[in-house]
Order: structure tokens, then sequence, then C-alpha cells
């Protein structure tokens, strides 16, 4: 987990302060086999706020196969995936969901829709 929070750090001071050789590293974190699944997530979404390029297929498959309930609840410990919470829906989880998926339905409205 502390190597995920490394991940989104860099990530945030680098959108702060463009630095290429990092969106590279971050790039090649989510690409590494041998890293964790929360590290490989954390870099994913860190080089998706970074780049202007889509998406590649190796992200997607990577970060739909990795990213479940079990993953999203444990980096709820870290505080930009707290941060990009929704009221029904784990951060890590709104992430894929507004990043990879935007097509999908929003928990939040779904649930707001179903009290009226």
């Amino acid at each position: 987990m502390v190597r995920a929070a490394f991940a989104l750090a860099t990530a945030e001071i680098t959108r702060a302060h463009p630095h290429p050789p990092t969106v590279a590293w971050l790039r090649e974190r989510w690409h590494a086999h041998a890293e964790a699944p929360e590290v490989r997530l954390a870099a994913a979404i860190g080089w998706l706020c970074l780049t202007d390029s889509p998406a590649p297929d190796e992200l997607r498959r990577t970060v739909d196969t990795l990213a479940d309930d079990a993953h999203a609840h444990a980096m709820e410990t870290l505080p930009w995936m707290r941060a990009a919470s929704g009221t029904n829906e784990p951060g890590l989880l709104r992430c894929k969901r507004c990043m990879l998926h935007p097509d999908e339905p929003d928990p939040e409205t779904i649930f707001w829709d179903s009290l009226f």
C-alpha cells in the first residue's frame, strides 16, 4: 500500500510539475506484472491523469481485472482514493468507471433515482 501511495503522490506532483520521465515510469509500473495489484492500479490511474493519450487496451484489461471490491476497499486507506470516492462507490471503482467506462451508470444517481 505504501508503494501505491507513492505512485499516486508521484502522479500528483508530476501533474503540478510536468516531468515526462515520471509519466513513463508510471506506465512501466502498471505494465509490471511483478508489482502488487494496488501499485499497478495506482500507477494506471496516475498515468491516466497525466496523459491525454487514450487508455491502451492493456491498461483497460489490467484495471478491469484488478479493480475488484477487495482492492477498492483496501485502497480506501489512501487519501487520493478516499477523495475520489462517491456516496455508494469506493474511489478506485469510481476512477475506473469515470476514466475507462464513462457510459456506465453512476451508482449514486441510481440510488437517488430509486428514492423517487
